[in-house]
């Protein structure tokens, strides 16, 4: 098992981008429904009942993913190749205008654990291309060593030190030159990125 995660920052989170989310991954095999049960699930943060599923539609998941307030919001993307895979999803914001999609690599542990956070992470990097001009930063760390650091304050353009670098970090620039020498980084799109695992090669051509 691994506390391993992608996580893909942007600005201009609405409806239409919330759906638009569910439906590329769903057409790369991410998705809301359950293979099996057609259930959908989002994952309750209330004290009393934190960390159990909570029931929703098909309607009802992206309302509320795009109306993130103050508190996160956790739900369940499903593998359509593989009904017992799951990848919780947790959304929250950075500031005003920022909004981060945290895609857990839990569960992919075993003897395959790096195929199936392959699969994952190639799927978050498509969709960080789609993301466009809105796009902030992203990134990859398989095992979770760098939970502790504040990722959203670097990836965003603040003070934090990079103490632990993670596997993938997609940075704007400018960022990425104050954290990284410069011969350690990589063109990605119109971003730098530090990659000590040749995670970019998972990226759609």
């Amino acid at each position: 098992m691994t506390d391993g995660f992608v996580r893909l920052y942007r600005r201009d989170w609405s409806p239409e981008q919330a759906r638009r989310r569910v439906d590329s991954l769903a057409a790369a095999g991410m998705v809301l429904r359950h293979p099996r049960t057609g259930r959908i699930t989002a994952i309750s943060g209330e004290w009393e009942t934190c960390g159990e599923q909570v029931e929703m539609d098909r309607d009802s998941l992206p309302a509320a993913m795009a109306g993130l307030g103050e508190k996160q919001f956790t739900f369940q993307y499903w593998m359509t190749d593989d009904e017992d895979a799951d990848v919780v999803c947790t959304l929250s914001r950075v500031g005003a205008d920022v909004v981060v999609e945290d895609y857990g690599l839990d569960g992919f542990g075993g003897p395959i654990w790096r195929k199936g956070e392959n699969t994952v992470i190639r799927r978050v990097l498509a969709e960080f291309r789609a993301t466009g001009p809105s796009a902030i930063g992203l990134v990859v760390d398989r095992w979770g060593p760098s939970l502790d650091t504040d990722l959203d304050d670097i990836v965003t353009g603040g003070p934090t030190p990079v103490s632990i670098t993670p596997e993938l970090m997609v940075l704007q620039p400018e960022i990425a030159r104050r954290n990284f020498e410069p011969g350690k980084l990589v063109p990605f799109g119109g971003f730098l990125a530090r990659d000590t695992d040749g995670i970019l090669a998972l990226a759609p051509s």
